[in-house]
């Protein structure tokens, strides 16, 4: 039955997933956009990432053969980089729904091709002379398929290169030919059309008239780390359509923006800024901040927020860049946050995590937005910083780099603002700053390449490895593989009582000993649901046959020690929800042997009263030794048993489920004590900020906490007997001696400005004249010990300068050169401080900048103090002379 056009968004993606329903495939859910279990990627960024595990031959528990989903992804790092043209063109984001089939080790190309095409010609009913195919020049099989398959006009199958037709999760691991269907919008969609000496074409990059709207992917091949390819034991179907460009081709638009996923997030913008969506350039600010809302949003749905590095630091880009762009639009308000509402009114239905968490995002947001109203004055002060400092009218690719990578300006704003100021731009010097970051984040991807490829390891036996570590501290295991990494060695054994770091709870260690070889455990992680050992040889050799049974023990010690915190996490999560609010949910955890870490959300810090109030909650449930008990049970049933869900996190079927009492009841896969009594006590060490609206706090149980109480009594033994006093006095005590401690520095500070200040009139009567001025230029080096003093020296001489001066104070700190500049009022204009400034830097390898009564500027070269001030001289002179 053929779909009627126009079609709703909602209509569209419940048809995709209901036509493949139909053949035979489940329908699963989108795992979160954060993927908190795969260290190779900052965001999930196409459909198969939930799925690597199976496509790389690992556990496929649940015997899945066929399924099918609307994936959430982001697409803003690596190769996989999008950001630079979103919001320019009609079809490009950081943030889109990727429709998938997938076939793991079921069906392959036949029903693949003949499938695609029965859904958009025969359900959707898309015309066939708009469809356009394209195979790998090597894949004959999918060439004919698509003769033999669909009644598809041969001439609209084209064969193409590597670059277009042949897909590859990695450097190594599995890979295969693809074949993509193009839609043909017709040369009016093509603002090129007409140029001379062009021609659109499939596959042509900036075409926009010929747009890929679904890629099948067949993974049939494995590339190993010298290059070649060897054939899969199973091969898998893998296919992704753009949720987007496919709605924008149903409901008969122009643009995915002119969608009805779009056009009401660009009509609130316009509203609250006041300025009209336009579809061509002028609308790019309002394509821009719809498009990065909807990225920001599902990742702080989905656990993630803005922060300085890793996945924190490319939100907190494309917030400031969103930001920036309503700035251009007038905005001097948040604004981003405000059309909040109207993603979650489109949205928030097919995916109900963004109404759960609204009222967290919109805080986050607004924060950022709040945050980065005052980084963008200061932004841009430093272009007009850069732009006085510019060499031969042209501004160094490494500030222009700086402007883009910490205050959001994006190349063409700085280049357009230079252009404004007769300047230029390096751009051969911002891209080698840019391909440097690039770089190191590509280096940062190869994380766990080997892990995609056989290639390299021992194999003793197939298979995938079983935790037993829940009854099991210790047992007899047999090798799967192996292999040597760099100065360590990384196990696979068929079953292991070691835990692989998840959840928050870090890996165990311990020892691995065989038949004259033994190793100690450093660290256990799961890559792709394969646990993985990674140890150092303490003695023996390591070759197949001593390595062919081992005998797995724990640290049991420190596994104790996590346990014990690791359960007093969830006291202390369930006694903030007491104190706090429901609204408390868990951002994020880190549990090891001597410490936890326990992130969440909540707007303000902790009171004194709240922490003691929380601690006093816990340490109850600990002293009530209440047991300890998991569960296995299917996930919906534990959730309506009251299990807490964690945000973000990707569940299956089944889940564990852990119960304290009827005090906490959590869903979790890590380890734990029996009892609530076993954990003894715990202690709040700090509470803190981490971003807006999550907040962190940090303790220790057991005997780290009775550690803590030791050092604690001791500390106070020693205050009470230095300051004479009793334990109960010393906090009193010791605020009396700090602000006496306070009031003697600031009268110290005082007696210093009025030194200083009395050397001064010695000072100008140094000056030279000059005819129509007088210049100073002195190098303090010898006569002041650091720099703070030297920035208060230059305070007192800049108040007590008096008419027709200027004056350069030079020193030298730990190799470095400061200058500045100063010019009296009368002699701002006619000899400002700025280039004064800058004669004399040149000559110390420096630059700066600044008012024209004031600049400042550093230098590499202490030894060349002396070329400085008569350069600061000699350009005085100029002007006064």
């Amino acid at each position: 039955m053929k779909l009627q056009k126009p079609v709703t968004s909602q209509v569209l993606r419940q048809s995709f997933i209901e036509f493949f329903e139909s053949k035979g495939h489940r329908f699963v859910p989108s795992s979160p956009v954060v993927p908190h279990d795969d260290p190779t990627l900052l965001f999930a960024n196409a459909g198969m990432n939930q799925f690597k595990a199976i496509l790389l031959g690992g556990d496929n528990p649940t015997g899945l053969k066929r399924a099918a989903n609307s994936q959430k992804c982001i697409r803003v790092s690596g190769k996989h980089n999008d950001l630079d043209v979103v919001g320019r063109d009609s079809y490009h984001h950081t943030f889109f729904e990727m429709l998938g089939n997938w076939s793991f080790g079921d069906y392959f190309k036949k029903e693949a091709i003949r499938w695609s095409w029965e859904l958009l010609t025969e359900v959707w009913g898309l015309e066939k002379s708009r469809l356009w195919a394209t195979v790998y020049e090597e894949d004959d099989e999918a060439l004919e398929l698509w003769k033999t398959e669909t009644d598809i006009d041969h001439s609209r199958i084209l064969k193409s290169g590597k670059k277009d037709n042949f897909w590859e999760m990695g450097e190594v691991g599995p890979c295969g030919p693809c074949s993509e269907i193009h839609y043909d919008f017709g040369p009016e969609s093509d603002p090129r059309t007409g140029e001379p000496g062009y021609e659109a074409a499939v596959n042509l990059d900036g075409c926009e008239r010929y747009i890929e709207i679904w890629n099948n992917v067949f993974m049939q091949y494995e590339r190993l780390e010298d290059g070649s390819l060897r054939e899969l034991p199973a091969q898998h179907v893998d296919t992704g359509m753009g949720f987007e460009r496919i709605l924008r081709v149903m409901q008969g638009v122009r643009s995915n923006y002119d969608t009805d996923v779009f056009q009401p997030l660009l009509a609130r913008i316009a509203e609250l800024t006041g300025v009209p969506y336009d579809a061509g350039e002028k609308g790019t600010p309002h394509r821009v901040i719809a498009d990065h809302l909807r990225s920001l949003s599902f990742s702080i749905a989905d656990g993630a927020t803005p922060s300085n590095e890793g996945r924190g630091y490319v939100l907190r880009r494309l917030l400031r860049r969103a930001a920036r762009f309503a700035r251009e639009l007038g905005a001097r308000k948040p604004v981003i946050c405000e059309v909040l509402p109207t993603l979650v009114e489109i949205m928030g239905e097919a995916f109900p995590e963004l109404k759960a968490r609204q009222a967290h995002i919109a805080t986050v947001i607004r924060s950022e937005e709040e945050r980065f109203g005052r980084t963008l004055d200061q932004g841009l002060d430093r272009f007009r910083k850069a732009a006085q400092a510019a060499v031969e009218g042209v501004i160094s690719g490494e500030e222009v780099f700086k402007l883009y990578d910490t205050y959001g300006f994006p190349v063409d704003l700085t280049e357009q603002m230079a252009l404004e100021k007769g300047l230029s731009i390096d751009q051969a010097g911002y891209e080698k700053a840019m391909e440097e970051q690039r770089e190191r984040a590509r280096s940062g991807g190869k994380f766990t390449s080997i892990f995609n490829s056989l290639d390299g390891w021992t194999i003793l036996h197939d298979g995938n490895p079983t935790f037993i570590g829940y009854t099991d501290s210790s047992a007899s295991v047999r090798t799967l593989r192996f292999r040597e990494h760099e100065d360590d060695f990384w196990i696979v054994t068929d079953r292991t009582p070691f835990y692989a770091e998840s959840g928050g709870q870090i890996g165990d260690t311990g020892i691995l000993a065989g038949e004259g070889v033994r190793f100690r455990v450093l660290d256990t992680q799961k890559v792709n649901d394969v646990i993985v050992h990674r140890a150092t040889l303490l003695e023996g050799s390591v070759a197949e046959a001593s390595m062919a049974t081992l005998v797995a023990t724990v640290d049991a010690e420190s596994r104790e020690a996590t346990r014990r915190n690791h359960s007093g996490v969830h006291l202390l999560h369930a006694a903030l929800r007491q104190v706090l609010g429901d609204h408390v949910q868990q951002q994020g955890s880190w549990v090891g042997p001597d410490a936890f870490r326990f992130d969440f959300v909540h707007t303000s810090a902790l009171t004194e009263s709240e922490i003691q109030q929380v601690e006093d909650i816990v340490n109850r449930q600990i002293r009530l030794d209440l047991a300890i008990r998991t569960e296995i049970l299917p996930v919906d049933e534990a959730k309506k048993a009251g299990a807490m869900a964690l945000f973000g996190e990707k569940y299956g079927d089944t889940v564990r489920v852990l119960s304290m009492g009827e005090f906490s009841k959590e869903l979790c896969g890590g380890l734990h004590a029996t009892s609530t009594g076993q954990i003894a006590l715990l202690r709040i060490l700090r509470e803190s900020s981490i971003s807006a609206g999550v907040r962190r706090i940090e303790g220790v149980t057991g005997v780290g906490a009775f550690e803590l109480l030791r050092r604690q009594a001791t500390v106070a033994t020693r205050l009470s007997q230095t300051l004479k006093c009793d334990d109960s006095e010393v906090g009193q005590k010791v605020s009396d001696l700090g602000a006496k401690l306070r009031a003697a520095e600031k009268e110290i500070e005082s007696l210093k400005v009025a030194a200083l200040a009395s050397r001064v009139p010695s000072m100008l009567a140094q000056a030279v004249d000059l005819g129509r001025g007088k210049a100073l230029a002195i190098d303090l080096t010898r006569e002041v010990p650091d720099s703070a003093t030297f920035s208060r020296l230059v305070d007192a001489l800049e108040s007590g300068l008096g008419s027709g001066t200027v004056a350069l104070l030079a020193a030298g700190f730990d190799g470095k050169v400061t200058l500045v500049a100063l010019a009296s009022q009368d002699l701002a204009k006619t000899c400002p401080a700025g280039p004064l400034v800058q004669a004399a830097a040149a000559m110390v390898e420096g630059k700066g900048g600044g008012k024209p009564n004031r600049a400042q500027a550093g230098g590499k070269d202490a030894s060349r103090i002396p070329q400085a001030l008569e350069a600061f001289l000699a350009a005085a002179r100029t002007k006064l002379g």
